[in-house]
């Protein structure tokens, strides 16, 4: 929307403001009344009515019944969204409630990625996905093939911005010490290589390898698919929280919206391609999608709050939050851009 449309006077303002955080709290559509005696005790009724029609129509309020009172629209919370931006106002209370739970990084990504995941999940409480992207430029340091009881194998790349770590299946004539054998000459030949720079020159590797010992090149095999994996699709986390909870939500009283929402919680790969689609590409840490600005019209009665973090040496996670339209923006915003805060924090201290 155009700037020049949020431009309210400072009565105005104020009102819409109160109504839109009042509502995301209790859920009860404003009147003229209750802005009295809640916001304006020194304004009449009369007054505070007009003001609400204008807000009306000037798009930010509308009445869901002609008699009952008026509830924020996509645009009204688009300007507290906003304001909340504009002027910093995070809730200091919900900072609080996540001080000393943020805990150090793991060395191993994949528990990065799960740690963000369960944190965000458990101060926020709405659907969330997590994502690392951003792969492709890891160096590799050392690699580490270590054989398990399971005739399978843990294999550890050490890159310069942690350890991925994954198992791979393992011929029953590999011993152990081949594994060792396996491990140096591998770490040899791709130390200081970057992913990119792996699967790129992925023939010549395959037929240095295969000079050697066969299962020299099986394993580069393993490494250069799971490293294409890592490079093309990231690796992700979607934690949907506690439904019942959830469901308990004005908007989900009624069955169909309940079973619409639960419908979106259970598809985890269209949760995950609504969030990746939002347009991240803006100037703030916290981006918003309110719900008519969505694309896409099966959510257009739900909001998306997306945030991109720079863990190190290029690793991104992203971070999106989905839940109805009436959220709890400030909590929201207030919980992820502290956890921003803290990882520039941390690397800074490093």
């Amino acid at each position: 929307m155009k700037k020049e449309e949020f431009k309210l006077s400072d009565r105005k303002r104020l009102l819409l403001l109160n109504t839109v955080e009042s509502y995301i709290e209790n859920a009860l559509p404003i009147t003229s009344e209750k802005a009295q005696v809640n916001y304006f005790s020194s304004l009449s009724s009369a007054t505070l009515r007009n003001e609400l029609n204008a807000l009306e129509e000037m798009g930010f309020l509308k009445q869901l019944h002609t008699s009952g009172g008026r509830v924020p629209t996509t645009k009204a919370y688009r300007y507290f969204v906003n304001s909340i931006i504009e002027e910093n106002d995070f809730e200091l209370s919900a900072i609080d409630k996540i001080e000393n739970k943020f805990t150090k990084r793991s060395s191993f990504l994949i528990e990065v990625l799960d740690e963000l995941a369960k944190k965000i999940n458990k101060l926020i409480e709405y659907p969330t996905f997590v994502q690392l992207k951003g792969f492709k430029e890891l160096v590799i340091e050392a690699i580490n093939v270590i054989p398990l009881i399971t005739g399978e194998a843990l294999l550890l790349l050490q890159t310069n911005a942690g350890i991925i770590n994954n198992t791979i299946k393992l011929k029953n004539d590999i011993s152990e010490k081949n594994l060792k054998d396996a491990s140096k000459f591998l770490t040899i030949n791709l130390k200081n290589k970057t992913v990119t720079e792996i699967i790129e020159n992925y023939d010549y590797y395959n037929n240095l390898f295969r000079a050697q010992i066969k299962y020299f090149e099986e394993l580069f095999l393993s490494i250069t698919q799971i490293l294409k994996n890592f490079a093309e699709y990231g690796t992700s986390r979607v934690r949907k929280g506690n439904p019942t909870k959830i469901l308990n939500e004005l908007e989900y009283k009624d069955i169909g919206s309940a079973k619409k929402f639960l419908q979106v919680l259970e598809n985890e790969d269209k949760l995950k391609d609504i969030i990746q689609n939002i347009d991240d590409s803006t100037d703030s840490d916290i981006v918003f999608s309110i719900g008519d600005e969505n694309q896409n019209e099966e959510i257009n009665d739900y909001s998306i709050i997306k945030a991109n973090y720079s863990l190190a040496n290029g690793i991104v996670a992203s971070v999106g939050v989905v839940g109805p339209e009436r959220m709890d923006y400030v909590k929201i915003a207030s919980v992820l851009k502290y956890i921003n805060d803290e990882i520039k924090a941390g690397e800074n201290s490093e």
